[in-house]
Parts: C-alpha cells; sequence; structure tokens
C-alpha cells in the first residue's frame, strides 16, 4: 500500500531570509520613485524626479498621464481614499466604473476584482484582473488585500494593458505605497468603533542621510468581534484580526541611480466567513460545525532600481520574491452536518523580475520590457469529495478524500509599446506582448477512510462528532497519483489612437487584447477519474474594443471621463461538467461578450463643496456554453439550474452601479477645518455563479454612509466619524441551494451570508 509523501516546508522565517538574500544577489526590483511613473509609456526619464519627489506630486503626475492614456483608467489619491473612508482594498467598489467586488470574501485577506464582468470566481485562483503593489504582481486572490496606512494612491485600469509585468486579462489595481525622501512624515492613527473595532497605526518616512538615504516604516492593526453568532458552536464569527507592516530602504548615491529594497509582511488571524441558512428561523444565524479557522502568514522582499541611461532614455527593474502559507478550515455551505467543508493548507512561494526600458526618440515614446515569473503553488486539502443522498431510510453517503497538490508556473514574456505624436493634435498607440507560459501539476489524492464511503443518517445529529473526526483525520491509503505539464504561447496587440479635440478635451479608440493562464484544475478532488487532476484547460483570451473622452474643464475645476467598449471573450474557463472527460472540473465552457459604458465626473462646485460621481452600464452574455447542461426538480416541482448555458449572463456583472460623493465645507466657528462628507451608492441585481439560478441571484443594493471630518488649524490633527450602511440594510452577498432531485427536506440546505449591519467608528490622525 503506498504511503502518501507530504513534502516538508521549509519555516517561513527560513524562507524570508532567502528571499533577502536573493533580492541583494539579484540587485534590482521596485525603485524608489515611483514605477508607474518610470514605466508609463509617454514618460521620459527626464519627467522623473528621483531624489525628491513628494508623493502629491508622483500622484498629480500619475493622474496627468492617465488622462493622456488612450484607456479607461481612474487614479485614485491618497486624499481621495481618506475622504471616502477606504480602509483596505476591498472598499474599492463603486468608486470606480465597473469595479465589482464580492462582499462574501472566504478569507479577508483575499480580493477578488471584476471588471467589465472579467473576474475570477475562486479566491485560491489566478486573478483576472491583476493586483500590483508597487510593480509587483499578486500572484492569487488570497492575499491581494492591503490596508492603506501607507499607500500614497491606487490606479485602476479598465481593459487589458500589455505594459505591466504579468499579463493581465481584464484591467489591473496598481498599489503605489510611500516613498521616502527627503520630507519628514510621522503619523500615528488610533481608531475605535462598533463591535469593538480597533485600528491602530504608525508610519514614519524620512531621510537618514540627506539627500542619499532614506528610510520609512509603516505597520497596522486591525481587528474588530464577529458580525454574527454561530449557536452550533456558541461563539461570535466573520470577525478580523490583522496586522500589516512594509519597511522600506531607498539609496540615491547620485543624480542617475535610484535603489530602493522593501520587506513587508501580514499576519491574519480573521475567521474564516461562515454560512448561515434560509430555511432556518433565524436566518443571520450560523449552524456549521466547522470552526472556521483561519492563519495566513505572508511575506515579501522587493528591490527596485532606477537608473537614467541619458536625459531621455532610462532602466528600470523590478525583481521580488513573495512567499505566504495559510492553514485554514472552510464552511462552504453552512451545512450542519459539515457537508462540501475543507481543511486545508496552501504554500505559494513566487519570484519574478521586470525589467523595462522607457524613454523617448524623437516623437515616439517608448516603453520596452521582459518579465519573467516563477511560482510554486501547493495545496494540502481534505474535503467530503462526492456526496449520494438516499430518500430513506434518510441517509447521507460522504466519500472523504486528503488531495495532495503541486501545481509550478513557469512564464516568460516581452512586450514592446509606442506613442508617436503623428500631428500636434493626433497620437497613435500600437505594442505588442509574446507570452509564454508552462504548466506542472503533480498530485496525489488518498482516501480519508477505509473502504472511502462514509454513510451518515442525517436525522441523528450526534453523528457530526464522528463526521468532524474523519473529515479531520489522516490520509490511509492513496486512490491514484499523476503528473502532467502543457505550455502555450499567445500575441496580444494593442492599437490605439488620441485625438485633442479642444483644449482639455481629448478622444481616443482603441483595440486590445488580454489573457490569462491556463493550467490544470487545482480544487480536482474526484476519487473515481484522475483525468480531472491531469486535463488542462487552455488560456482565457479578450478582445477590447473601447472609445471614449477625457477632459478638464475650467481651469481643472471639472473633470468628465466616459467610455464605451465591447469585450470578446473566448475560451471561458468555468468549473462544470465537461461532456468531453465526462467529469466535473475545470475547463474552457464557452465565449461570450460584454458592452458597457463608463462615465466619471469630479467638480469643485465651489471652495467649499464638492461633487464625485461614477456610473456604469453592463450587459454580459455567455454566447456559447459547451459543457452539459444540468438541473435539480426540488420535492415541490420547482426546476432549479445547477449549470451554465448559452444565453447565460455572465457572474459578478451587475447591469447598474453608480455612487454620488459630496464634501461640504461646514462654516462653524470653531478652531479648524470641519466638513461634511455623504456617500450613496447602487448596486445592481447580479448572479453569484455561472449557473445563473434564482437561489443565487444578489439582489440590487443602496448603500448611504456619512462622515464628520475635522482638521487642526496647523493639520497636525484629523479625526472623522464614520458612519457605515446607515440604513441598516442587511443584504444578501451570497445565497446558494444545495439538494438532490426528490431529496428530503432536511438534505436542503440554503446557504446566506449577509453585509455588516450599521457601525459606527471614530478614527483619530495626527502628524508630527
Amino acid at each position: 500500500m503506498r504511503q502518501i509523501q507530504t513534502p516538508a516546508r521549509p519555516r517561513l522565517k527560513r524562507r524570508l531570509i532567502a528571499g533577502v538574500a536573493l533580492a541583494f544577489v539579484s540587485f534590482s526590483a521596485a525603485h524608489a520613485a515611483d514605477p508607474d511613473l518610470a514605466d508609463a509609456p509617454d514618460a521620459s526619464a527626464a519627467e522623473v524626479d528621483r531624489v525628491v519627489v513628494t508623493a502629491a506630486k508622483q500622484t498629480e503626475r500619475k493622474a496627468a498621464l492617465a488622462q493622456g492614456d488612450p484607456a479607461s483608467i481612474s487614479v485614485l489619491t491618497a486624499d481621495v481614499l481618506e475622504r471616502r473612508g477606504v480602509a483596505s482594498t476591498l472598499d474599492l467598489v463603486n468608486l470606480t466604473p465597473n469595479l465589482y467586488q464580492p462582499r462574501n470574501t472566504m478569507s479577508y485577506s483575499a480580493a477578488q476584482y471584476f471588471l467589465r464582468g472579467i473576474g475570477e470566481l475562486d479566491a485560491q485562483g489566478e486573478p483576472s484582473v491583476g493586483t500590483f503593489v508597487d510593480g509587483v504582481y499578486i500572484t492569487r486572490n488570497l492575499g491581494a488585500m492591503q490596508e492603506l496606512l501607507d499607500v500614497a494612491d491606487i490606479q485602476v485600469d479598465r481593459g487589458p494593458v500589455i505594459h505591466l509585468g504579468h499579463q493581465v486579462e481584464g484591467g489591473a489595481v496598481r498599489l503605489t505605497t510611500v516613498v521616502p525622501d527627503n520630507q519628514v512624515r510621522r503619523e500615528l492613527l488610533a481608531g475605535y468603533g462598533s463591535f469593538d473595532e480597533i485600528k491602530l497605526g504608525v508610519l514614519v518616512s524620512g531621510p537618514i542621510v540627506e539627500d542619499k538615504v532614506y528610510g520609512s516604516f509603516a505597520i497596522s492593526r486591525h481587528q474588530r468581534d464577529g458580525t454574527d453568532y454561530n449557536r452550533t458552536l456558541g461563539r461570535r464569527e466573520n470577525d478580523i484580526a490583522l496586522t500589516q507592516a512594509r519597511a522600506k530602504l531607498r539609496f540615491t548615491p547620485n543624480a542617475d541611480l535610484d535603489f530602493t529594497l522593501a520587506l513587508d509582511g501580514t499576519a491574519d488571524d480573521s475567521l474564516n466567513r461562515g454560512y448561515g441558512n434560509l430555511l432556518n428561523a433565524d436566518k443571520y444565524a450560523l449552524n456549521s460545525p466547522i470552526y472556521p479557522k483561519n492563519r495566513y502568514r505572508q511575506a515579501g522582499v522587493t528591490a527596485t532600481t532606477l537608473y537614467r541611461l541619458s536625459p531621455d532614455w532610462s532602466l528600470s527593474s523590478v525583481t521580488a520574491w513573495r512567499v505566504f502559507e495559510d492553514h485554514a478550515n472552510y464552511d462552504n455551505t453552512g451545512d450542519r452536518f459539515a457537508r462540501n467543508s475543507s481543511p486545508l493548507r496552501y504554500y505559494d512561494n513566487a519570484w519574478s523580475q521586470d525589467l523595462k526600458l522607457s524613454g523617448m526618440a524623437g516623437k515616439a515614446r517608448i516603453v520596452a520590457g521582459i518579465y519573467l515569473l516563477y511560482e510554486d503553488w501547493i495545496t494540502r486539502r481534505n474535503v467530503n469529495a462526492s456526496t449520494t443522498f438516499y430518500g430513506s431510510p434518510n441517509r447521507i453517503v460522504f466519500t472523504p478524500v486528503h488531495a495532495a497538490i503541486d501545481q509550478k508556473t513557469y512564464n516568460a514574456a516581452a512586450y514592446v509599446q509606442t506613442d508617436y505624436d503623428l500631428t500636434p493634435r493626433l497620437t497613435l498607440t500600437g505594442g505588442l506582448r509574446y507570452n509564454l507560459e508552462r504548466h506542472t501539476t503533480e498530485e496525489t489524492l488518498s482516501w480519508l477512510i477505509a473502504g472511502g464511503d462514509h454513510t451518515f443518517t442525517l436525522t441523528d445529529v450526534s453523528q457530526v462528532a464522528d463526521e468532524l473526526a474523519i473529515l479531520y483525520g489522516a490520509p490511509t491509503a492513496t486512490a491514484w497519483h499523476v503528473k502532467a505539464h502543457k505550455s502555450w504561447t499567445q500575441l496580444l496587440p494593442r492599437l490605439a489612437a488620441t485625438f485633442q479635440a479642444a483644449p482639455g478635451v481629448k478622444a481616443y479608440a482603441s483595440i486590445s487584447q488580454g489573457a490569462k493562464s491556463g493550467g490544470f484544475d487545482f480544487r480536482a478532488n474526484s476519487p473515481s477519474n484522475s483525468r480531472q487532476a491531469v486535463t488542462p484547460y487552455a488560456p482565457e483570451k479578450v478582445t477590447t474594443y473601447e472609445a471614449g473622452v477625457k477632459s478638464d474643464l475650467s481651469g481643472g475645476r471639472v473633470r468628465l471621463n466616459g467610455a464605451v467598449f465591447w469585450n470578446d471573450f473566448t475560451d471561458i474557463q468555468i468549473s462544470a461538467y465537461d461532456p468531453l472527460t465526462a467529469m466535473s472540473r475545470r475547463f474552457n465552457a464557452g465565449d461570450g461578450h460584454s458592452v458597457g459604458i463608463e462615465l466619471e465626473a469630479a467638480a469643485q462646485i465651489t471652495s467649499d463643496w464638492s461633487l464625485d460621481a461614477t456610473a456604469s452600464w453592463l450587459d454580459t452574455e455567455l454566447d456559447t456554453y459547451r459543457g452539459t447542461y444540468s438541473q435539480v426538480v426540488l420535492a415541490g416541482g420547482a426546476i432549479v439550474p445547477t449549470s451554465a448555458h448559452s444565453g447565460s449572463p455572465l457572474p459578478n456583472a451587475p447591469k447598474f452601479q453608480g455612487k454620488v460623493a459630496s464634501d461640504y465645507r461646514l462654516p462653524i466657528g470653531l478652531p479648524g477645518e470641519f466638513t461634511l462628507g455623504v456617500d450613496l451608492s447602487y448596486q445592481g441585481a447580479t448572479f453569484l455563479t455561472a449557473a445563473n439560478s434564482p437561489y443565487n441571484r444578489m439582489p440590487p443594493q443602496t448603500f448611504l454612509d456619512a462622515a464628520l471630518r475635522w482638521k487642526s488649524p496647523d493639520g497636525a490633527w484629523r479625526a472623522a466619524l464614520r458612519g457605515r450602511n446607515l440604513l441598516d440594510r442587511r443584504y444578501l452577498v451570497w445565497s446558494g441551494l444545495g439538494t438532490t432531485n426528490g431529496s428530503p427536506a432536511y438534505a436542503t440546505f440554503y446557504s446566506a451570508s449577509w453585509t455588516d449591519p450599521r457601525t459606527v467608528y471614530l478614527e483619530v490622525r495626527h502628524s508630527f
């Protein structure tokens, strides 16, 4: 009998030390001046300050570059983020058009972005919308969440971007953190709110040796009691317990060389989200016997070098190494019998190198580069893989298994993009990206119980303890062990034209392509069919046709941007039943499209009153579905689809989204400046899975938030009293029906999770 060999994992501390050494040896990585500025196609080396660049100046330049780029882009400054009360990247929904974030994220450290109907449903999957921190690509949705104590700005690119390091299919969310320079910054943060929410933070940045060496350090702690109660376990869940830190050391030995070494880390012990059951009397109560454990640890090392080759050309290098471990227990359904629950461990080790040449040649602005990525993604998961129901005598049969999966990704890319001023008013843009990706997989699937199956009587709740003992148990025997590999190449072009229609008004049109990596199923756990693990799925590709107008009017007091677009998707990746292999797996299930309109406006009405607004309309469709349609018939005769089908809308793509935000400086005869901010946002209905079942339809949601802010006369003290969800509406953010044909009522669960209730939070910041 073959025993499973689970490789010993090096301790996080040892891997961090190795990463620091790697960063020094590679003599590269995330440059200290803003990487977005150095890498921008229309920014020459002469346009980049390398020694004394304030965060405000960097953001102003970034916003100006975004206005000139022939694409739909939003730049959210640190001031805007603070005014809107954005504490983490989980709060970005509705701040920019057509950006949607599921609020049912399993892990607090995960962030899932959907832009224009493009996104990845699985928290452990590769993002369709890439997250970049100081130019470094985050390889998984898990770990993409960032709290924002030291963030200078966030740029959201809607649509493919070929000249970033890693390829992105639907767009990118790019965070730039504080750059240490000659400016001294010291800031303390303290906050307290509902459910005993506590935030503490420290930011220090400034020169160590004037004009030569600079440093920064930021650390924050965020904790909050759970908002929901688990009746089975007798405790609250959905809490927060997060610590994040970042340190930077920057060295500018001369006017041409700029080097930064950055270290960051995250410790997240927030409990994974639990689910209630809408069939219970108390629909908000949680019932799963699975303790939703979470122990997420992440560390990263980034080295950035910016070197000026000449007045018009610069070379930048970003080298990064990142690792995380996650030990977690997931309650996937809220079922009191622990169906579909998963105790698991994840390990991720990623190294990346992005080398770029940027500059000007006559009327042409050029950026060209090469990108390399290596990732080792390891899963150790126990799960009840398959379930059979028996109407009488009320039994359910589990097949508990252990999946040991090791998947490696090798990615190499070369890209070039050129902006050429054909006339003083007309600029043409052309670009091309070549991408080579190779994926390997190795998996061992083992039984958790001799014989494979475990019978459970649904009416006997006392058996839950036995079921949990099996689910948390050790492997007994090997079901199968397989290996496979697959490679793909892509050529991704971009063509665009920008026309200066009038002073402060630009129009553009573009055609571009983006792609998301292929690979192998990272949830392969079918005991009867090892082909689920070794049958690859191809990259998903999108072709985007876009036209828009960007304008800055009334001397910069009014900004109006708008865009229309059409996306063509091919080889959409969906986890469903694949008729070609006669099994449920992740495969290229079809083709589709999305069409939409985006509007963004900002106006300084008076010196005391400003308005910001976003609006978007989106229509999506899965034009062709290559899988097999399936459905269940409930006991009452209702028919519920359990798979996608041709003509169905894509998931997590609300048709309408919008936000109106107003800030008004109050004429109060007291020391300091008082400002009242009000945010009203709307999010239309959307389906949460490709099945488009009425049981996983999220209803429309309207939120009203408000804040009263105060700033001392010298600006050293800032305080904000914020109220979130003031209407106290607990909307569904996840729901799903679990059943089989003709199953009895107690074999059915209707899982659900909800938005947080109304909360109040007081925050004080002191700069000195």
